[in-house]
């Protein structure tokens, strides 16, 4: 009898946290930092699609901007490695070193890409790519 008690109060507990879960909306799938280097990967392959797929809703016209201002310019990614630097509620910040290298018409550029840090904002229970900071 004391065992089926205590089966039923661990059966009323999971079934509680399971309900919180889903209140909550859960943990936002994938990792902040990976969704980043996946946008940036995307970003100098010309995908605009997948771009747009990282990115949240009010991000969207500005991924297709950031498309299309590498374009022809045989873009690349060198020594891209990202990190969450800070998580704020709903909001993540990502800090990359590396750079994305550009040529056209014989002339090198590079974006360093620690300038800045990426913010990343949970929707549709992923991280995605919002801004900067």
């Amino acid at each position: 009898m004391r065992a089926m008690r205590k089966t039923s109060k661990t059966v009323v507990a999971a079934i509680g946290l399971g309900i919180a879960l889903v209140a909550c909306g859960g943990a936002p799938a994938g990792d902040p930092a990976q969704r980043i280097e996946a946008y940036l990967q995307a970003r100098v392959k010309g995908d605009v699609d997948r771009m747009i797929t990282l990115s949240c809703a009010a991000w969207e016209p500005n991924a297709r901007l950031e498309a299309t201002s590498i374009q022809g310019r045989s873009p690349a990614l060198d020594a891209l490695a990202c990190r969450t630097s800070a998580t704020e509620g709903n909001t993540a910040f990502v800090a990359c070193t590396g750079k994305i290298v550009t040529n056209y018409d014989g002339e090198r550029r590079e974006f360093d890409l620690a300038e800045r840090q990426f913010k990343v904002v949970q929707e549709g229970g992923e991280w995605r790519m919002c801004g900067y900071r």
